[in-house]
């Protein structure tokens, strides 16, 4: 239980229903061939040594924001932590060199070095800088359906094209999962907002510049919020250009992840708990998630 927390078991979960979710709607074939699968299991491999570095790192202030959450020192020791994060980082190189050498394309290495060199810069240089903690983190989720796409094409399966949408062809492909990727970015840069307020006590110890710490609590509410509201024009630009499908189901579950991410503002007029309002936009995001199994 402690190494599922550790590696964060649920958001690994959501990076792999995603990936699932651009393979079954863009395809005819629904069962995902091999090395989709192993694509799959490199990102959540990267991902969850990711995560274990990061806790590394964050040791000493979560002993302060979240005492009874803590993994390392309490359940796995941190030599654990780093043996593991090697580890992972180990296999998903192994799995991106035999994508590589299979496709002839140097892209999953290339993403390899990119993705884990990020998330460890992350850990011990950007966290003290601000805005580009939050950006980074936010970045890497909201590119996943994006790189999904690109190894789905390499990987083959019978492609769909064409859609009742009026746009054909790889832009069908493309285009609504490029609002999608827009609409994750937004929603982790606000989680990762509204996570530092949480963490203010135990983030001075490591001089992290973040929002709350350098403009304030409450301001940095305001940011969280204002970013999100942005979603508003964002998907207004994709109703007019037509990059959404008219499928029932997408525009239910789409809009639905879309007004539940706009209640934050509400939350934020009630005072409510940063709590509640992180749980408001995971939730959002697992919607949006899951409304790509209706593109």
């Amino acid at each position: 239980m402690s190494f599922l927390r550790l590696i964060r078991i649920s958001n690994l979960f959501i990076i792999a229903f995603t990936m699932y979710g651009v393979w079954y709607t863009q395809t005819y074939d629904k069962t995902p061939s091999i090395e989709f699968n192993l694509f799959i299991l490199f990102t959540v491999l990267i991902a969850g040594a990711g995560n274990a570095i990061n806790d590394y790192f964050d040791v000493k202030s979560d002993r302060i924001n979240k005492p009874e959450k803590i993994v390392i020192e309490k359940s796995i020791k941190r030599r654990w932590a780093i043996i593991i994060h090697w580890g992972f980082n180990a296999l998903a190189l192994c799995i991106s060199i035999y994508l590589s050498w299979r496709f002839s394309s140097w892209f999953y290495v290339f993403i390899h070095f990119f993705s884990t060199s990020l998330l460890w810069v992350y850990s011990v240089y950007l966290k003290q800088r601000l805005f580009w903690s939050n950006l980074s983190v936010s970045f890497l989720v909201a590119i996943i359906p994006l790189v999904s796409l690109k190894a789905l094409h390499d990987f083959g399966g019978v492609l769909i094209c064409g859609s009742d949408n009026g746009i054909s062809g790889e832009l069908h492909d493309l285009a609504p999962l490029i609002f999608i990727a827009c609409f994750a970015l937004i929603i982790n840069f606000s989680r990762e907002v509204i996570k530092d307020i949480q963490d203010m006590e135990g983030d001075t110890l490591r001089n992290v510049r973040s929002f709350p710490l350098v403009y304030g609590a409450e301001k940095a509410r305001w940011i969280a919020t204002g970013v999100t509201l942005l979603l508003i024009p964002i998907y207004l630009v994709g109703l007019f250009i037509g990059a959404f499908p008219s499928g029932l189901e997408f525009n239910i579950l789409f809009t639905s992840a879309l007004l539940l991410s706009m209640t934050i503002l509400i939350l934020q007029l009630l005072n409510a708990r940063e709590k509640s309002m992180n749980l408001l936009l995971k939730l959002s995001l697992l919607l949006g998630s899951t409304s790509i199994y209706f593109l």
